[in-house]
């Protein structure tokens, strides 16, 4: 086996350490959208900018990067057993208690004023959480909560010693509804032993045993975004709807199991939404495209500093992507882009648990991870751009091009209208020479304003005849 070569227990060794630190971070409140996080964040990388003007920045080699993951993870284990964690802890019961104490919501016995056909209800299992505005299970969740009953069960769980659920939003034609399990866990790289799989189910029958489930809806669908839900729900074949926006097996991001799954899935759904029809095609697929919130990025277009969303120490012209890090990305030729603009900053927002990019952007003084922004935030940090970049084919496309800024996309993810209002690259060579022209286009240029009424085309929009399949 060659040096370069990571041994595949390794790989997974990293991989679910850093789920494991994650956890132990969202478990004390330090996630990265927290405020606390967000408060000690903003000094740390004061004091890293300033410290990088005397020490020049090292490549960290793999084993010394496990052992810097295994001191965080043991930090935050101490961090488990100071006041800090007793204060958290006692602050969550007592939200959890205020929510369970209010009167369970129900839905509204008839449509609101100006909606019509609200005959279907939809039982939605989600990725995240229903507050995560960037996903595509929520955004699809809440444009079909416009004319139809939606109940959304959160792809994230409270920790608990009892089966149960939070209420955790609700009105008028959407709740979205959290479940306890044992203990966290990431969907796509832990699988529950079959004791933690149980006391889940326990937590979604309390749910459905209520009046709350029971009053709201007789006549729904089961409509799964993740492969996970098919380890909790009973599922007879024809008898669901399944979102297969991932790709799992293709994108190589999860385990055996959650591909597995999806696969099942995929086989045995009634319909299937998709948000690029294949080449071979299917009565079963029902093109669901990715869009964008329209309303929420129509100023994206404008122009401010880095320093306007805390990032001083970056410095402009900004080549800035936002969305998923993890295999679909070729991190060798983010790593040229810094290399072939030593001027600009490539800023990564996103998550930051896939270590090969991690890995590149310690080589590059230029790359910045910056890690995953609340969604109110994203429009600040595309106006803080300078050009975007779309290395693979991405779902938040359409939100790259409400900014109207300057857009660099793989070949394969241009179509359509779209091949005219942006700049296509195959090789890293076609990559570099089409930044070059990107930056240098005009602030008042005409695919400026392409890309823009194309962002506007492209809001979220639920093909007419899906509420009647």
């Amino acid at each position: 086996m060659s040096k370069s070569k990571k041994p595949s227990q390794l790989i997974e060794k990293e991989k679910l350490l850093y789920v494991e630190v994650e956890q132990l971070r969202s478990r004390l409140y330090l996630h990265d959208t927290s405020i606390i996080f967000e408060f000690f964040s903003a000094f740390y990388f004061a004091f890293q900018d300033i410290k990088g003007l005397f020490v020049k920045k090292t490549i960290q080699s793999e084993t010394n990067f496990l052992k810097s993951l295994q001191r965080k993870k043991t930090f935050l284990h101490i961090l488990e057993k100071t006041p800090y964690a007793w204060i958290i802890f006692l602050s969550r019961r007592i939200k959890n208690s205020l929510s369970l104490r209010k009167k369970l919501p129900r839905f509204a016995s008839r449509s609101p004023k100006g909606v019509v056909g609200s005959k279907k209800s939809f039982l939605i299992f989600g990725t995240t959480y229903a507050n995560d505005f960037q996903s595509r299970s929520v955004q699809i969740a809440r444009k079909l909560a416009e004319k139809n009953k939606v109940v959304y069960i959160e792809g994230e769980f409270d920790e608990g010693t009892k089966p149960g659920f939070r209420i955790i939003e609700e009105s008028n034609m959407f709740i979205a509804v959290r479940l306890t399990a044992k203990q966290m866990f990431h969907l796509n790289y832990q699988k529950p032993s079959g004791e933690e799989l149980s006391f889940i189910k326990k937590s979604f029958s309390q749910y459905t045993d209520s009046s709350n489930f029971k009053l709201s809806t007789l006549n729904f669908y089961l409509y799964l975004h993740h492969p996970f839900w098919n380890f909790v729900l009973s599922l007879k074949k024809n008898s669901f709807l399944f979102d297969y926006a991932d790709n799992f097996e293709k994108g190589n991001h999860a385990s055996k199991h959650i591909i597995q799954a999806e696969k099942e899935l995929v086989k045995n759904a009634l319909k299937i939404t998709i948000p690029k029809l294949p080449k071979k095609k299917s009565s079963r697929f029902v093109l669901l495209k990715n869009g964008v919130d329209w309303d929420h990025f129509k100023d994206a277009a404008k122009t401010i500093q880095t320093c306007d969303v805390g990032l001083c120490w970056i410095k402009k012209p900004v080549i800035g992507f936002i969305g998923a890090l993890d295999e679909r990305i070729d991190g060798t030729l983010i790593g040229t882009i810094a290399s072939a603009f030593p001027t600009a900053s490539v800023v990564l927002v996103g998550n930051t648990d896939y270590r090969p990019i991690i890995k590149i952007a310690e080589q590059h003084p230029n790359i910045f991870p910056v890690g995953k922004q609340p969604y109110n935030k994203l429009p600040l940090m595309l106006q803080s751009f300078d050009m975007l970049i779309a290395p693979y084919d991405l779902p938040e496309l359409p939100v790259y091009l409400a900014s109207g800024k300057p857009l660099v996309a793989a070949a394969s993810a241009a179509e359509g209208a779209m091949r005219q209002a942006i700049y296509k690259a195959k090789t890293h060579a076609d990559w570099v020479l089409a930044i070059q022209e990107a930056l240098k286009e005009k602030k008042r240029s005409r695919k400026k304003y392409q890309r823009i009424a194309l962002a506007k085309k492209l809001s979220w929009k639920i093909p007419q005849n899906f509420s009647n399949i």
